[in-house]
């Protein structure tokens, strides 16, 4: 039986990660509309377990375990929202949004926020597509901007919403640092650093080195890479921790926190107890502020 994901998105398989993640007994991040947004192909699949079963048998096995970090990075990435709302933020935007859900499930902190999401055309046409068809209402401080962000910056295309450049705001780049090259992510960090104000926040997941990586998670590295350079979507870059916060300072950042995914294993056993599986030290969190200029 040939399964057709590779007529699927990344942006697809993350958010049916992150609904199948709900499955768990325990799950650390709750996402109950991913569901509805992660297509028809993963909808059915989600509906029917023997599918579901196929799929992960004949397709997903093998990197099954980096869902975890799909989960993880959110829950990261939400919480220090959080903390940034606290202290005053009142900006958030998803860069290379996919079929994040974020409009739909804080509406607690919505009430302080205006929030945007950049996507490609084609990526944020089927989302709405979904939206839609769900019959899911769009919070009015919930902004939908269009941009190819190969062609245009992450500023520029802020630029013709309602986005306000001189506030203080908390962007968000998660599950695409490791799909640019070290030169697409430092010129995106420097047109953030260039283009806002100082103090403003950036969160994004990275790929760890082969040397900083842990080395019992080396195999399922390299079918990681495997996998998703066969669906046209290959890994590009990775790093260690000094050479991303070098990269961070050199684009005009200062690092709040950067570290290994492991890093935060144990909190969250402690919190939640038994994992639904073992984390592979493959990725890093970063959290990174824009830096006060010298000149």
């Amino acid at each position: 039986m040939s399964l057709p994901v590779n007529s699927v998105s990344t942006a697809d398989l993350v958010a049916a990660a992150r609904a199948m993640h709900m499955r768990d007994p325990t799950p650390i991040f709750e996402d109950p509309y991913a569901h509805v947004l992660c297509g028809w192909f993963f909808g059915l699949v989600l509906k029917f377990r023997p599918l579901e079963y196929l799929l992960n048998k004949l397709v997903l096995d093998a990197v099954k375990p980096t869902a975890m970090c799909v989960v993880m990075r959110a829950r990261y990435a939400e919480q220090t929202l959080e903390r940034a709302v606290q202290q005053g933020i009142r900006q958030y935007v998803i860069i290379g949004a996919g079929m994040d859900s974020f409009a739909f499930r804080r509406a607690d902190l919505l009430e302080h926020i205006d929030s945007f999401e950049i996507d490609h055309p084609v990526t944020q046409g089927k989302k709405l597509h979904r939206i839609r068809r769900a019959g899911l209402a769009v919070p009015p401080h919930h902004h939908f901007v269009e941009a190819d962000l190969t062609q245009v910056s992450p500023v520029a295309a802020l630029s013709g919403s309602s986005f306000d450049m001189g506030r203080l705001s908390f962007m968000s780049l998660l599950g695409m640092a490791y799909y640019l090259t070290r030169a697409t992510l430092s010129a995106t960090a420097r047109s953030l650093s260039d283009g806002l104000p100082t103090g403003t926040y950036l969160v994004f997941d990275y790929l760890l080195d082969e040397e900083s990586s842990d080395s019992a998670a080396l195999p399922l590295r390299t079918k990681m890479l495997d996998f998703v350079e066969k669906r046209g979507e290959p890994m590009r870059a990775s790093y260690s921790l000094d050479q991303m916060n070098d990269l961070m300072v050199d684009a005009g950042f200062e690092t709040v926190e950067n570290f290994k995914i492991t890093d935060v294993e144990d909190s969250y056993r402690a919190e939640f107890g038994t994992l639904p599986f073992d984390i592979p030290g493959l990725f890093a969190f970063g959290l990174f502020r824009v830096a006060r200029r010298t000149s």
